[in-house]
Order: C-alpha cells, then structure tokens, then sequence
C-alpha cells in the first residue's frame, strides 16, 4: 500500500511498493513526476500539472553479483529498448530509438559469503531498466533479477530510497529518506 511521507501545495512524496505501477499510484489530480520499474520500490514525487518541486537528486541502492575492480565509478552506455520484449540492452552505435545513458556508482560494502556487493547510484540520465541493464552488462546483474541474468532467487534488489527536491528557484532543498536495507538482502 502506497505511504505518503511528505505533502505540500500541490505534491505529495509517496513511497511506491514493490508490484505497484508508479504511474497509478499518486492521487486524484497528481502525476508521478518521474518512473520505477513495476518490481522496484522506492521513493516517487507526485505533483499537479503546475509541477510544484524540482527534483533535485535520486539516490537508488541496490545489491548486485560480484566483486567490483574500482570501488566507485561512472558507467555511460548507449541503450536500446526493445518494447516488443520489454528489455532494453547496451549497443554500439547510435541509431534511431537509442539513447545516451550514464550513471555514477559506489561501492557501499562486500559479502564474501554469497559474493555480492551493495552499492549506491546516481542516474545522469533514466533510461528504461537502465540501471539493470548497465549493472548486467558488466557481470554484475542485480540479485533477483532473472530478466536481466541473474541466477539469485529474491526480489529485484533495487530501491529508490534517497529523493532532493525543492519548491522552486530560490526555496531551500529538501530531502526525503527511507533505509535501503529493509528492502535489500544480503547485506
């Protein structure tokens, strides 16, 4: 069930469930400001048609295969998604339908145990399933994300959990936080 953390004139701050469509979720004469895949949760931004905040920054973590050789980085990819599949993959050239995609990640910590690695990211640009795709195509598929690779069996470990905004030019930021790890396993 959808929670509202925040409200003001003209928005709410919702957190979406995981299995919820983020664009059916904000209340009647609200429209989600931005998209999370139907199996992530996360923080989303719901505003009137006056688009009352500017969304500022978006933090996701997530919990991935693998140890990484550099412990934060930037990952730039061109992307295509296939609507017929609902997947979208990394490609060579530009062409029509693909998009630039980029994004800045960091390695929060490592478990040994089960080889996995929980870590944060911040989206340049929000592509569809870019994050999943980007992690994937480096041999580092999200736990629980069989579309994508990997061989875990849990829910599609990813979560939107960090969200700044502000009420426009010149109004003080503010952020909104959820703890990542009731959403995550194996960290």
């Amino acid at each position: 069930m959808t929670r509202i953390l925040e409200q003001g004139q003209g928005y709410q701050i919702l957190y979406k469930e995981r299995g919820e469509d983020s664009e059916k979720i904000a209340p009647s004469g609200l429209s989600a400001l931005y998209r999370l895949d139907v199996p992530v949760p996360g923080i989303i931004a719901a505003a009137d048609s006056g688009k009352r905040i500017r969304i500022l920054d978006k933090k996701y973590f997530l919990v991935c295969q693998g140890r990484f050789d550099e412990e934060e980085g930037v990952m730039e990819d061109l992307l295509f998604h296939d609507s017929r599949s609902n997947r979208t993959f990394p490609v060579k050239r530009m062409r029509k339908g693909v998009k630039e995609a980029r994004l800045s990640y960091k390695v929060l910590s490592y478990n040994e145990e089960n080889d996995t690695s929980f870590v944060s990211v911040m989206l340049d640009t929000g592509r569809t399933h870019q994050i999943r795709t980007q992690f994937a195509s480096r041999k580092h598929p999200l736990a629980g994300d069989g579309k994508y690779g990997s061989r875990i069996k849990c829910p599609v470990a990813l979560v939107m959990a960090e969200l700044t905004y502000d009420e426009g030019e010149g109004t003080k930021p503010s952020s909104v936080k959820t703890d990542p790890k009731e959403e995550l396993p194996f960290i």
